[in-house]
């Protein structure tokens, strides 16, 4: 599945405008900060991950897909896995799976992460938060259930220069 511009730019825009809404309501912080997604570090370089893949992008913000990879977290399975880059160094992953698996994904993190923050009060849109790095766990709907790694220094790049 190719994901056109609107498509794009609308998950930008709901991952900005929920890290905003955090930052100004003082979400609870995680518990242990993960130095990156599924094996890769934040700020590496596309070209340092192997089977790495371009889906969408404009050159300065770019989205992957990695081949040959396991798509699973725990116990629960991933329909897709988007890696994102701005100005080639990686700031956010971004996984979705099936909406039934929510709670299991939930249990998975707050075991990895501790307690999580609702959003706006909606218990279908929760986040650990850190100085560093922020992980969001949505649930919109069938087909819309991501979990979201964001980088907040490249994530705050990416949100200055719009």
């Amino acid at each position: 599945m190719k994901l056109t511009g609107s498509r794009f730019f609308g998950i930008f825009g709901l991952l900005a405008a929920t890290y905003l809404v955090c930052a100004l309501s003082g979400c609870s912080s995680a518990v242990h900060v993960p130095t990156g997604f599924r094996g890769i570090k934040w700020g590496a370089k596309s070209s340092s991950v192997p089977g790495l893949h371009q889906v969408a992008g404009n050159g300065k913000l770019d989205l992957y897909e990695k081949t040959g990879e396991v798509l699973k977290t725990g116990d629960v399975k991933l329909t897709r896995v988007i890696y994102a880059f701005y100005k080639d160094r990686f700031y956010m992953g971004m996984a979705y799976f099936p909406s039934a698996d929510f709670m299991r994904m939930e249990a998975l993190l707050t075991e990895r992460l501790g307690k999580p923050s609702e959003v706006d009060k909606d218990p279908n849109k929760l986040i650990w938060d850190s100085n560093n790095v922020s992980v969001l766990l949505t649930a919109d709907g069938p087909g819309k259930t991501r979990m979201v790694y964001m980088y907040k220094p490249i994530q705050l790049e990416v949100e200055l220069k719009k």
